[in-house]
């Protein structure tokens, strides 16, 4: 079992470098999400990974360990109501601000595994006749490269698939291989993957029209989600969307406001419009 001196080193280098708000009670959460690791280093338990951490003060091992605390369950259409929002309110009213001259950018802001952002390609693979020509570019970012390398590969357990995912999209968009279910090409091409901290975001990712940042605050300092949210803010659009998990709304306010009705949306303080 991890010890409380263990604890202490493991979060406080959490904190520093990823804005986790480690607990004392998440003894157990830190060693099953840690185990792999140490097993995958070579170490006989979590407490001796952590203490190579300590004695070694090697940033690549102590970055890999932060990154698998950092890990996210997540699954296909969690929040399915947001994505019809997506598709019939904001969308409409982007293209007209847009007037289909430029693509319309969403921004999956810790992203996890893929499934996040892959839900959304495979809603507006579905539409091309309700949105035309329109033009939409989809970013997911994670903390995470081992995260990062499973959303590129597109490749998700039975379990993965259970989840949120229908039969009917299933035989429509994935492909089985031996045990996994493989996302076809043509979804994966829509989405491109990168590693990234939301701490420190690189400063040439331009501007986003859709940011889904969803589920992702609670695990965080408050100093972390006022950093998190500054940042979201400096690369969303002045007539951009802001979507969080439900109960995340108030982390925001200020840069962002709720909009009325809708449980984790969000726009800049001076739009009014917000359905087609």
């Amino acid at each position: 079992m991890v010890t409380a001196e263990d604890m202490l080193s493991i979060a406080s280098e959490a904190g520093r470098i990823a804005g986790l708000a480690i607990r004392p009670e998440q003894g157990a959460m830190i060693e099953s999400r840690l185990s792999g690791l140490a097993r995958a280093e070579g170490y006989d338990s979590v407490n001796a990974l952590i203490g190579a951490m300590k004695t070694r003060k090697d940033a690549k091992l102590t970055g890999a360990a932060v990154e698998a605390l950092a890990g996210r369950d997540t699954w296909f259409f969690r929040q399915r109501e947001q994505y019809d929002l997506i598709l019939n309110d904001m969308l409409p009213v982007l293209a007209r601000a847009r007037g289909r001259r430029q693509p319309i950018r969403i921004w999956s802001a810790g992203c996890s595994t893929g499934q996040e952002a892959y839900s959304l390609a495979m809603v507006l693979a579905e539409e091309t006749g309700h949105i035309g020509d329109l033009a939409i570019e989809i970013v997911g970012t994670d903390i995470s490269r081992r995260a990062i390398e499973r959303a590129r590969a597109g490749a998700y357990s039975q379990f993965d698939v259970q989840r949120g995912l229908s039969i009917h999209r299933l035989v429509k968009h994935f492909e089985q291989t031996g045990k996994d279910w493989r996302i076809k090409t043509a979804l994966r091409s829509m989405v491109r993957f990168e590693q990234g901290n939301l701490l420190t975001p690189p400063e040439d990712t331009g501007l986003f029209d859709i940011i889904l940042c969803r589920n992702v605050l609670t695990a965080l300092t408050p100093e972390a989600r006022k950093r998190v949210i500054a940042n979201l803010s400096a690369r969303c659009a002045d007539d951009g969307y802001l979507l969080m998990g439900e109960g995340e709304a108030a982390y925001a306010a200020g840069p962002f406001r709720a909009v009325r009705g809708q449980k984790g949306i969000l726009t800049r303080p001076d739009v009014t419009e917000m359905a087609a």
